[in-house]
């Protein structure tokens, strides 16, 4: 894949990934009639109360009727396998409340996995199928 190839580490090969897929989401005609805004984590208005740096979460989108959705990124080589420790970070992360620009106490409504693999571990699909 380009984006391995052409990054200089692993979380410039994250970023490149996170970027192109925030562009898939505001592009692609599935999204755009769902989706308002979609933020990078870093830019998100509610990082900070979320717990700051890297905590799982990759996109932050927000659709036309006020929802927020929590996006996971991950641009891994299609024979690695999605471990548990990755699930949990962000299901906890996304399992919390937040407060919008506008003092609102908000939550996440869906959340998005998106990976270059389809492959996981037992303890993460056990995980996934308790929720």
């Amino acid at each position: 894949m380009k984006y391995r190839a052409g990054s200089f580490s692993e979380r410039d090969k994250g970023a490149r990934f996170e970027r192109l897929m925030r562009a898939y989401l505001l592009t692609d005609p599935k999204y755009t009639s769902t989706l308002k805004n979609i933020w990078l984590w870093e830019d998100f208005f509610a990082r900070e109360e979320l717990g700051g740096a890297d905590t799982g979460i990759d996109l932050v989108a927000e659709t036309f009727d006020g929802g927020f959705w929590a996006v996971q990124c991950k641009c891994y080589d299609e024979t690695a396998k999605i471990d548990k420790p990755d699930v949990d970070t962000f299901l906890s992360t996304s399992g919390r409340t937040f407060h919008t620009p506008d003092g609102q106490k908000a939550g996440f409504s869906l959340r998005v996995w998106i990976s270059t693999t389809d492959r996981w571990t037992v303890n993460a699909e056990n995980t996934l199928t308790k929720m």
